[in-house]
């Protein structure tokens, strides 16, 4: 009797860790993620990795308590992309297979803020989830290096993250940025852990900015910006609500509902809800000029959104998204790296996995 007891036991152990199973995180994983630790996009010839692509995997690691593949992603990111040594190098952004000498490297050593941003907070994250003192000390070593080298005080404005360490101030008077690299649970998480920083002002000038940079209550692409008396004078560059502009709803709809800032960022945003609401879907770009969604329906753009429909009192629709859409959640191919990014956290988050408190502390649902 005692061991069929122990028997069922384990049946009901096992059964329990399948029902709590990730099934997108585990396609992804099949599909990116090589035996190394290297997320590898398989949409061009040179099996690009980015800097991104290593963030978004460490993240879903954490959040899928995979500590195997989140040590193996680590460990690659700082061999490959940090030349051994994160605490002292920013990772670069790209890496591939040179089509001039046919050898694997970095394509591009500068630095990309979105995936030093998401290595940071995951790896406190992480270290305050898993009891590891290292991640949560080499976490600050990373935000520090993001204050030396890709933070600046934009004259009249404040203290802003800018989208890499070089190439992205002319002639001390233009500022490119990207509202897409401006996750404000970071931005929060930051000020707590770190507040004798510049984290606070980043903050509330990345909220003013997320709002000042679409006057429609459409996010741009990118945003050419001269600040004169604190005021954003050109905010225009072509293919505007593409594929960087999806993760700036993304990262809205999933602040915490107690969080000071949302209700107003969603509002600001509204526009794009009710485009989204007429048209029953999502596509690749909006076009300012004529007033309307155009080309592709990106899968991955689908998911992206359900955080922010469920926060602009459009759950109905977000529901119908979640019941309805076709995502990216068995790929046999890697060619779509990035719509299963997308699913991964609007999905996850939608479906419950994972969430912010109102200080950008992520919570990891069981």
């Amino acid at each position: 009797m005692k061991y069929l007891l122990l028997l069922c036991l384990c049946v009901f152990s096992l059964n329990t860790s399948a029902d709590n199973a990730w099934p997108e995180w585990n396609s992804f994983k099949s599909t990116y993620i090589n035996a190394d630790g290297r997320v590898i996009d398989g949409s061009n010839n040179q099996s690009i990795t980015t800097s991104e692509g290593q963030a978004y995997a460490l993240f879903f690691a954490l959040v899928a308590n995979d500590k195997p593949t989140f040590s193996k992603l680590l460990k690659w990111t700082e061999n490959n992309l940090a030349k051994g040594d994160l605490t002292s190098n920013l990772p670069a952004w790209s890496w591939g297979l040179n089509d001039k000498n046919q050898t694997f490297q970095v394509l591009d050593a500068n630095s990309a803020s979105d995936a030093d941003l998401w290595i940071a907070y995951t790896l406190v994250q992480a270290g305050r989830v898993w009891n590891n003192y290292k991640y949560k000390s080499l976490a600050f070593l990373i935000s520090n290096q993001i204050l030396k080298n890709e933070a600046v005080q934009i004259p009249n404005f404040g203290w802003m993250i800018l989208p890499g360490a070089k190439g992205f101030i002319l002639n001390n008077h233009f500022w490119r940025l990207n509202p897409s690299y401006l996750p404000i649970q970071i931005f929060k998480q930051f000020s707590v852990l770190y507040p004798s920083s510049p984290w606070q002002e980043i903050t509330v000038n990345s909220v003013k900015f997320l709002i000042q940079s679409s006057p429609l209550g459409i996010a741009p692409e990118w945003s050419y910006v001269y600040y004169s008396n604190g005021v954003i004078l050109d905010q225009n560059e072509a293919n505007i609500g593409g594929y960087n502009a999806i993760r700036v709803y993304l990262w809205l709809g999933m602040l915490n509902d107690l969080d000071t800032d949302k209700k107003a960022l969603i509002a600001h945003y509204s526009p794009f809800s009710d485009i989204i609401t007429q048209d029953k879907d999502v596509y690749e770009y909006y076009d300012l000029l004529a007033k309307k969604q155009g080309g592709n329906k990106p899968k991955g753009f689908s998911a992206a959104v359900l955080p922010f429909l469920a926060s602009s009192n459009n759950a109905g629709l977000a529901r119908e998204f979640a019941s309805t859409k076709s995502f990216v959640t068995n790929s046999t191919k890697p060619d779509q790296y990035y719509d299963s990014v997308l699913t991964l956290f609007g999905k996850g988050w939608f479906d419950g996995r994972y969430e912010f408190d109102k200080d950008g502390q992520l919570t990891i649902k069981p």
